[in-house]
């Protein structure tokens, strides 16, 4: 149930953030957004690991601020994938990376409790 809830969350997050900033996000329909939530659930369970592993010694230099650019790369590989939507620039896909991780870390700790 908890994979279900994430992925209609992640489905969501895409749907509002096209609604709030259509020059940054366009999406074709709602089982676009879908798609691009299975894809990147799928990307965030066997590639984003990886990334992360390389490049341990470039994020512990930088505090941590270096997966945001590892979230943007695997964003933006989301991006390449799926054909229903199209991040334009590199502004919007920074943001939509934040948004994503804030709700990622707001669904982890509603998992706790």
């Amino acid at each position: 149930m908890s994979f279900i809830y994430k992925l209609v969350v992640n489905s969501l997050i895409f749907i509002i953030f096209n609604y709030i900033f259509p020059a940054g996000l366009t999406i074709v329909d709602w089982t676009a957004a879908l798609v691009a939530a299975i894809v990147l659930a799928l990307l965030n369970t066997f590639l984003k690991p990886l990334l992360q592993l390389i490049s341990l010694p470039i994020t512990v230099l930088t505090l941590g601020l270096f997966s945001i650019v590892i979230n943007m790369l695997v964003l933006a590989i989301d991006d390449y994938l799926v054909t229903g939507i199209t991040i334009h620039g590199v502004l919007p896909l920074f943001f939509l990376s934040l948004l994503f991780s804030l709700a990622q870390s707001w669904l982890t700790t509603l998992e706790v409790r």
